[in-house]
């Protein structure tokens, strides 16, 4: 079923509220409800755009939301996927989700709207043509137009310009594509599926570009200056401090930061403009009319249509600012209703005023958003509140949940009439009305202390081929580095809306509402309070494997390797089954298949195999996959659980299966202490070599024994992550001069800052040398060297099937007791030795490798586990 306009921008808004899980501050009490009447004042909007998750101007938008109280939205051509993670080991698809969150949390601080594009991030790029390559240039300028015809903007800013000013590939492809965009979406012949979408042309007023990050403005140029410094006195804090508040939502990043008090502004370039505005610009606004009076002409009706409504709607809307008190909110409800009405009566005379079809749908997608501000301004001037909540926040299909519809009105309200209420579900769910004297109405921990004025019950069944739920964007592989929508996804959006929604329709100073909200499911953590999470739809059984990828040597005789098989109930009740695992043509297991019995949601079982590979075996890479049988169905797939504190749960399902690869390795029998970093799956790998790993913690780096171990790894970004590493680098240090091997993988500039390397290195600037082309030839600069012998001989071959980088934060200079091993480079810039770089230190060996292990190696890159294997074996090579 198409879906109107109006519906999907609401969608959008509303999506923003569901998912963030920072509380909305300024939009609470009479901050919020002040900024509320503001905003009824204006027609502003402008869309704002970029490349990723934190390229975004946040102090702009959140001065534009909250100062200028316009619709303002951020539209991110990707999710952040290539980055890395200083909080988690989650990469790639996973991380991307956790970057969409945080990118709402920012927003539901600085109070604009979200959107996405359909592109992968495939890690860092030194060229646009790259990513127009690797995305598809047209593709990608379609995912601009679609936004700004979903949101209409008056006005659009680009964050960049288009130029290798702008650094990153990504920045210059976003920089270039958005003056493309803001004359394609006002053409009917451009992208024109999206018009039998039910989208409309649009063209925006006018078109800024920002400074970038390191672009500069042109003085020739006009510039408007954005103050956003300016303290908002019914918030009580500056834009600049809310916006750097957003900004440390980002903390997959580590974009914690200071919240700047004083002056903070941002330039802005006008590079387009179809109005006359005043010269010089104080405004982005300049020469738009955006007040309720001029609505009618922005849309372009005739002039003097609805004159009389946007008259009262004005009126309406200037009286419930003046008289609002902070202390005495119902004081407003008359002029929000009379607000209400004018609204609706602008709306039915638009239906038959003069003018095209579209001029018409101008008029009314305005109006409707006016409508939804002034709903809005009213529920919260009656206090009223309508907080539905779900028993269980997860249900397995062919189950049911129970749904609390309640409702909380101030005691001796007399302008408020509640009417009924009801719950919407997907299609094929069954809702049923429960008597009130059900017991179930008390289920999930809802309050003995809470006492609506209304409570009404709901029974939701849900069907046995019920869909699970898993962000939209995700249910289809990707093609390349693009995801591919399905026609009925909520394309742009984070995420699709919520399962399940209540409503109540209501009687507000003798106005009409409907007010909706999502159903939640609410619990109490013992640390942290009162937490919320959206309601999912999850398997009767998950099942997965202790590890997604198994090393294989060759070799004559057969390798043997154990292999464990989990299997995770979500179920209330009871489930009874089989575990087995579906191995390659030879392949085989102890035991063959093993039963087991989950009694309640939660429980897990595992089952460890013995998976027997043949002695005649051939290097290759094939999949091993597990399945539980269980009530006459087969479960294939895993599912991982995205939670931490700042985000919204989620959860992702991956097939259950594992890849063996087969392949000539050879390691060392050496002890490894591994310094965990930000989160990397090295250390796994190192296991999967048959090698012994043992995790250092604080208390081992300050007083154990290190000299029990033959090799130190040190994960990646430790200096950032791992206080107690930076603590005790002297420690290490020792244990180099003493004998011990230290292998130190890719670390930002505070390695070198703090000067933690034995010798002087590091980078003169920010500014880390990196190659990001994964197939780049590598040079191999001392072929004789043991980490290219012992006990692998490595070559060229060893670095081919790369993903994503070759290397990245590189030494970019050194001093001469380094030997560089390695040289590499991206197409048309210099070689980069500094990527890996031996140093005798005393009686040890010392390398630091800037080449991504981390990313290779989890990925089951034969190359890198070869040349991983020497790295440790080098305390055991021959000088």
């Amino acid at each position: 079923m198409r879906r109107p306009l109006l519906a999907i921008v609401c969608l959008a808004a509303s999506a923003l509220i569901i998912d963030a899980q920072v509380r909305p501050i300024y939009d609470m009490g009479a901050a919020g409800m002040t900024q509320i009447l503001q905003r009824l004042q204006t027609t502003a909007s402008v869309l704002h755009t970029g490349a990723h998750p934190d390229d975004e101007d946040s102090a702009f938008i959140a001065r534009a939301a909250r100062g200028d109280h316009a619709r303002v939205a951020y539209v991110s051509l990707n999710r952040g996927e290539g980055g890395q993670n200083i909080i988690g080991p989650e990469l790639f698809d996973a991380l991307g989700v956790i970057r969409t969150e945080e990118l709402l949390q920012a927003r539901r601080l600085d109070g604009a709207e979200q959107y996405f594009g359909h592109t992968f991030d495939y890690g860092f790029s030194k060229s646009r043509a790259e990513a127009a390559t690797k995305w598809g240039e047209r593709d990608t300028l379609g995912d601009y137009v679609r936004v700004i015809r979903l949101f209409r903007p008056l006005v659009v800013y680009s964050r960049f310009s288009g130029t290798p000013a702008d650094g990153h590939g990504h920045h210059q492809e976003a920089g270039y594509l958005t003056p493309i965009a803001f004359k394609a979406a006002a053409d009917p012949n451009e992208f024109p599926e999206q018009l039998r979408e039910g989208l409309r042309p649009w063209q925006a007023k006018k078109l800024y570009r920002g400074i970038g990050f390191n672009a500069r403005p042109d003085p020739a140029a006009p510039n408007v200056q954005v103050p956003e410094g300016l303290i908002d006195p019914v918030i009580g804090r500056s834009y600049a401090e809310i916006s750097f508040e957003g900004r440390s939502q980002h903390k997959t990043q580590a974009q914690g930061g200071i919240e700047p008090r004083g002056s903070l502004a941002s330039t802005l370039t006008l590079v387009d403009s179809l109005i006359q505005g005043p010269r010089p610009e104080q405004s982005i606004f300049g020469g738009i009319d955006t007040t309720i009076p001029g609505l009618a002409r922005l849309a372009g009706l005739p002039d003097g249509t609805i004159r009389a409504e946007l008259a009262a709607m004005d009126a309406a809307a200037k009286k419930a600012l003046a008289d609002y008190r902070a202390l005495e909110p119902a004081r407003v409800i008359p002029a929000l209703a009379e607000g209400l009405r004018a609204t609706r009566a602008a709306r039915t005379a638009v239906k038959a005023a003069a003018g095209s079809a579209d001029v018409r749908a101008e008029a009314d997608f305005l109006l409707a958003v006016k409508e939804n501000d002034f709903t809005e301004a009213l529920v919260r001037a009656a206090e009223v509140d309508v907080d539905p909540l779900a028993g269980t926040e997860i249900v397995v299909p062919g189950d049911s949940m129970d749904v609390v519809v309640r409702t909380f009105v101030p005691a001796g309200s007399s302008s408020v009439v509640l009417g009924k209420t009801s719950v919407s579900a997907p299609a094929g769910w069954m809702v049923q009305l429960l008597p009130l004297e059900a017991p179930s109405i008390n289920a999930g921990g809802f309050g003995r202390r809470e006492t609506p004025t209304d409570v009404q019950p709901y029974r939701v069944s849900v069907p046995a081929d019920a869909s699970l739920t898993e962000p939209y964007y995700l249910r289809q592989p990707r093609t390349g580095d693009t995801y591919t929508w399905a026609d009925a996804d909520p394309k742009g959006l984070p995420f699709q809306p919520p399962l399940l929604t209540a409503s109540l329709v209501a009687t507000i100073g003798g106005a009409d509402v409907t007010i909706t909200r999502p159903v939640q499911f609410r619990y109490a953590d013992s640390v942290r309070g009162e937490l919320r999470r959206d309601v999912n739809v999850v398997p009767r059984v998950a099942v997965g494997l202790d590890t997604p990828l198994l090393v294989v040597p060759l070799g004559n005789t057969a390798n043997q390797q154990k292999l464990v098989v989990r299997a995770t109930s979500f179920s209330a009740k009871p489930v009874t089954g089989t575990l087995r695992l579906r191995l390659p043509q030879g392949w085989t297991s102890t035991p063959a298949q093993a039963s087991f019995t989950l009694n309640a949601s939660g429980d897990r079982t595992s089952t460890p195999f013995v998976v027997t590979a043949p002695a005649r075996r051939t290097a290759g890479r094939l999949e091993i996959g597990a399945e539980a049988v269980a009530e006459g169905a087969t479960f294939m797939r895993d599912v991982q659980v995205i939670a931490y504190p700042h985000i919204q749960t989620h959860r992702l399902y991956w097939p259950a299966t594992a890849t063996a690869q087969v392949f000539d390795l050879k390691v060392a029998p050496v002890k490894v202490g591994y310094i965990m970093g930000s989160g990397d799956q090295v250390a796994e790998a190192i296991r999967r070599m048959g090698v012994e790993v043992t995790m250092l913690d604080g208390d081992m780096l300050a007083t154990g024994d290190l000299s029990r171990f033959d090799t130190i790894v040190v994960g990646i970004r430790a200096s950032e992550a791992n206080p107690d590493f930076v603590a005790n680098n002297g420690r290490l240090l020792d244990y180099l001069q003493r004998g011990g091997t230290l292998i130190v993988q890719y670390q930002q500039q505070e390695y070198a800052n703090r000067k933690m390397p034995p010798f002087p290195a590091g980078p003169p600037t920010n500014a880390n040398p990196r190659v990001t082309v994964e197939d780049a030839p590598v040079k191999i600069l001392v072929p004789a060297h043991p980490v290219f012998n012992f006990p692998n001989r490595i070559t060229d071959a060893d670095f081919a099937g790369w993903v994503q980088e070759r290397n990245a934060y590189a030494f970019s200079m050194f001093d001469a007791r380094y030997v560089p091993l390695l040289e590499c480079a991206d197409p048309g810039e210099p070689p980069v030795r500094g990527a890996e770089v031996y140093a005798e230190v005393g009686k040890g060996r010392y390398v630091y490798t800037a080449y991504s292990w981390f990313r290779q190696l989890p990925a089951g890159v034969p190359g890198a586990y070869r040349q991983f294997a020497n790295l440790i074996s080098l305390s055991k090579a021959p000088h």
